[in-house]
């Protein structure tokens, strides 16, 4: 799915089809919720393979498109190193909400954090390229 979804953000654009990954990961993670028996666990992790194929390759393209030419590496730098240190506080949180609260809190909380960014990536970024 990734090698697609790279073409087809070439032709319609990045913001749309990251968007839409997200979308998927909040179905996901709110189906993992609600999920009762162990017979979604292969369906949820399918379409959660779907939204990985379409947001990481196409969320790197968005990336190389807004960054200016001379500091694209510290884009990517930068990224990285978010991803890298938002790993652990969002694992504690997890951890927190699935001990103190239920099983499925964790999963609405992404659940809601995927809704939120889809609101904030549509209403705040606007690259230069990419469409």
């Amino acid at each position: 799915m990734a090698w697609p979804a790279g073409a087809l953000s070439d032709r319609i654009g990045r913001r749309g089809l990251i968007a839409a990954a997200w979308l998927i990961y909040a179905l996901c993670y709110a189906g993992f919720a609600v999920a009762t028996s162990a017979i979604w666990v292969v369906p949820l992790w399918i379409a959660y393979g779907t939204y990985y194929a379409l947001s990481e390759g196409v969320g790197k393209a968005l990336v190389a498109d807004m960054a200016p030419t001379e500091l694209r590496a510290t884009a990517f730098g930068i990224l990285n190193s978010v991803q890298g240190v938002m790993i652990l506080p969002a694992s504690v949180i997890a951890g927190l909400l699935w001990s103190l609260i239920a099983p499925p809190a964790p999963f609405w909380f992404g659940a809601a954090c995927a809704g939120a960014a889809v609101v904030l990536l549509l209403t705040t970024v606007h690259p230069a390229k990419g469409k």
